[in-house]
């Protein structure tokens, strides 16, 4: 299978790393330096004490020739609507595409750019920091579900067969939407959070006001949830997001790594989406508003 990756950042070259043992894989993306030592070095996983390296083919978004058979999205939110237009020709009328972005709302701009029976979104439990150069380490491990929202299981049960033998543990959900709700509420109570600290994901339970926060945060969205169809147990959501902390506490966030390269974020699509959902539904989120709001004054102060 030819496999494209576009946004060859830590989790697309985790993922593209482990499928390239048996797949025909490439990566495309934006940033000149990144294409040029994928091509040069390839990709070096660190786990622990010890390091393996890939082989990679990398291009620059636009310029790639190859039809893929799937394409992974993995950049930005703020970032898909450029990415798929740019590379719109490697997507033919039978490519399947997974997107694995982190935030909400991601299926309504892809679909715009394909066949909808095409499209599978899903989530990752895996962590991986950028270390440059196409350096990774990958810090945390957990499952990766997908699923599709037109209800196409046939292709769904197909792409879990490629990431099975890749080595990722994969399960498919008939209730998507339910799933990228249960990541919302983790990428929402701890990536902005120790983004705004520069810290390390454990700074949730190690730190009480943080975990305070953390708290609040999450029952906002919990609530907005429910209004939008999917109820959950708070104490559970809890229990899981305090939970993925211990398993992940040494490593940083994708929105922390972002600040610290001075990037833009995806807290729009998170925090901000929960906050812009509770006013559509008459409730309130203060919590997930100003969480929003202090990573954007984040963000002016080096953009």
């Amino acid at each position: 299978m030819k496999i494209a990756v576009i946004g060859a950042g830590a989790m697309g070259c985790f993922y593209g790393a482990w499928l390239g043992a048996l797949h025909d894989v490439f990566y495309i993306d934006a940033y000149q330096p990144q294409v040029d030592a994928l091509n040069r070095d390839g990709i070096t996983i660190v786990e622990g004490e010890t390091e393996r390296r890939y082989p990679a083919r990398a291009y620059m978004s636009g310029s790639a020739d190859e039809r893929a058979d799937l394409v992974i999205l993995f950049v930005k939110t703020l970032y898909t609507e450029r990415a798929l237009t740019r590379n719109q020709n490697i997507i033919g009328k039978d490519t399947a595409l997974l997107t694995l972005q982190n935030g909400a709302g991601n299926d309504r701009t892809i679909k715009t750019h394909m066949d909808e029976a095409n499209l599978l979104i899903g989530t990752s439990k895996h962590n991986c920091v950028n270390l440059g150069g196409g350096v990774i380490r990958h810090s945390g491990s957990g499952e990766t579900v997908i699923g599709s929202l037109s209800g196409n299981r046939a292709l769904a049960e197909r792409i879990r067969a490629v990431l099975e033998e890749g080595g990722f543990e994969t399960q498919v959900s008939n209730n998507i939407q339910r799933i990228i709700w249960t990541k919302l509420f983790v990428n929402l109570s701890i990536n902005a959070l120790t983004a705004l600290m520069d810290t390390r994901i454990g700074l949730v339970l190690d730190n009480a006001y943080a975990k305070d926060i953390a708290t609040q945060i999450v029952r906002e969205a919990v609530a907005v949830a429910e209004a939008d169809g999917n109820a959950f147990d708070e104490k559970e959501i809890l229990d899981m997001v305090f939970a993925i902390a211990h398993e992940c506490a040494e490593g940083h966030a994708s929105m922390c790594q972002d600040m610290q390269n001075r990037r833009l974020t995806e807290v729009d699509a998170i925090n901000g989406a929960v906050a812009r959902a509770a006013e559509e539904y008459g409730l309130s989120a203060p919590y997930n508003a100003m969480i929003t709001k202090l990573v954007h004054c984040r963000e002016l102060l080096y953009t």
